[in-house]
């Protein structure tokens, strides 16, 4: 009998092994990584609210320092893995989007505006005049489409997003105990389902080039697939990159891939 158990368990075993073998790295969401070192961060008094950031790496003359910012429910430590790698060579910022994370949030309405000023802001009283976002202004990285409609209206439906939304809440129990998840929540869907509601005028103001780069994964699932190449060509001069085998979860399911291409935006 104790025989016939122990193979039961190991036919169960390899079996486990097998459909994870089979599963494609873009169908997948690896375990929330740590920032490098897990630090403590500050919170720093922006636009009335308490913005949560940490510094990480060093800086080096003659380099601009890299700002990340995550997207919708997350927080900064979905970039822990990205970061370990570009901060060899740079000094990088992390920052919790206001309500996000370890930020705190009052009644104003989410906007994009309001997030670009909160990181302006930010970047402004940590002496920062120029610094490379990933989703911002001066260098700078997109994975936004250009209004509500670019978004797949079939992604909140899916197995991965339904994981990470599970994920998300009970990371925003940990990070913020005294937060209100519900007004949260409300905030989030209210902007993403509202905005933004930009132009390819708008984007034709966009006067920076090869210095913008617009980047999406070959499987992304959350913005239309014809959303890059759209912007790519309203704004004049800017690249595009497609990081191949990931979905919306690159830096999750590949952070060595999505390191490497920050890197050769940040040499361009």
């Amino acid at each position: 009998m104790r025989s016939s158990i122990i193979y039961s368990s190991l036919i169960s075993c390899l079996a486990a092994v097998t459909a994870a073998q089979t599963t494609p790295v873009w169908e997948t969401l690896p375990p929330t990584p740590q920032l490098p070192g897990n630090p403590a961060g500050t919170l720093t008094e922006i636009n009335g609210v308490k913005i949560w950031h940490a510094e990480l790496g060093t800086a080096v003359d003659g380099q601009v320092p890299v700002l990340m910012l995550h997207g919708g429910f997350g927080n900064s430590d979905y970039y822990g893995d990205v970061v370990k790698s570009l901060m060899a060579k740079h000094q990088v910022i992390v920052m919790d989007t206001r309500g996000h994370g370890r930020s705190t949030m009052d009644s104003t309405p989410f906007t994009y505006e309001l997030y670009a000023s909160d990181a302006s802001a930010l970047l402004e009283t940590l002496g920062i005049a120029k610094a490379a976002w990933h989703a911002g202004r001066a260098r700078l990285r997109l994975r936004r489409g250009h209004n509500p409609q670019s978004t797949n209206a079939t992604f909140s439906s899916s197995a991965t997003y339904a994981a990470f939304i599970g994920r998300a809440t009970k990371e925003y129990a940990a990070l913020q105990p005294n937060g209100d998840l519900k007004a949260f929540a409300a905030a989030v869907e209210t902007l993403e389902s509202t905005q933004p509601n930009w132009t390819e005028a708008d984007f034709a103001r966009i006067k920076l080039g090869a210095k913008v780069t617009i980047a999406d994964g070959q499987y992304e699932e959350a913005v239309v697939l014809a959303e890059p190449a759209l912007l790519n060509s309203w704004i004049v001069g800017s690249q595009r990159v497609t990081l191949t085998n990931v979905s919306h979860f690159a830096p999750l399911q590949d952070p060595d891939q999505f390191a490497a291409k920050v890197e050769e935006f940040l040499s361009a």
